[in-house]
């Protein structure tokens, strides 16, 4: 049985994890607040337009573009 290439799941799932961390919707309860603001400040922006690209990226993959 052929499965294709499932190696596009690793930048698919990684760049919805990473979209939604740049977002806010997770962690839902962070144990340091200030410390994801933080965080999002300085990173955000760049992840919320590198994670789509590796959305696309890992859905090319799958489809055997790539």
């Amino acid at each position: 049985m052929n499965w294709g290439n499932l190696e596009g799941l690793i930048p698919l799932f990684g760049g919805i994890y990473g979209f939604l961390l740049a977002n806010g919707t997770l962690p839902k309860n962070p144990k340091d607040p200030l410390r994801m603001e933080e965080w999002r400040r300085k990173f955000g922006k760049m992840m919320r337009i590198v994670c789509p690209l590796l959305v696309v990226f890992g859905m090319l993959q799958l489809l055997g573009v790539v």
